[in-house]
């Protein structure tokens, strides 16, 4: 588990919050941020919030376990700056996703090794 210490402040001008969601592309290729929940309410986080003497700001602790599948952000609010977007955590990304195509042939063929039928088809699938 991550341990992650932040501060937010909820009230006033130049305030803050954390969002737990997902960057989405949308049809134009634009990473849109979309908010699935808030760390207290999440479960799979264990959170603790302490708040300053005036309540004006909140400090978090956050354990984020190592497998969770959601962005943590902090949300900026100002006058300003409308919407300011600061990641807090991601999730790594799965190594199996990440590969590119010629990796992944490669690999499909390193699994059907030993299986001619399996390879022919393969390759008449792949045109190679």
């Amino acid at each position: 588990m991550q341990r992650i210490e932040i501060t937010t402040k909820p009230n006033g001008a130049g305030r803050n919050w954390l969002e737990v969601g997902n960057f989405e592309t949308d049809g134009f290729g634009r990473k849109e941020w979309v908010k699935k929940n808030v760390p207290q309410q999440d479960r799979r986080l264990k959170t603790d919030r302490r708040y300053s003497d005036r309540a004006e700001t909140i400090n978090w602790i956050l354990l984020v376990p190592d497998d969770y599948p959601l962005t943590i952000i902090k949300m900026n609010y100002d006058r300003l700056n409308p919407r300011k977007i600061d990641v807090i955590w991601e999730p790594k990304p799965n190594s199996r996703e990440e590969l590119d195509r010629e990796e992944n042939i490669k690999r499909i063929f390193e699994l059907a090794e030993g299986n001619d039928e399996l390879l022919a088809l393969l390759k008449e699938v792949l045109n190679q």
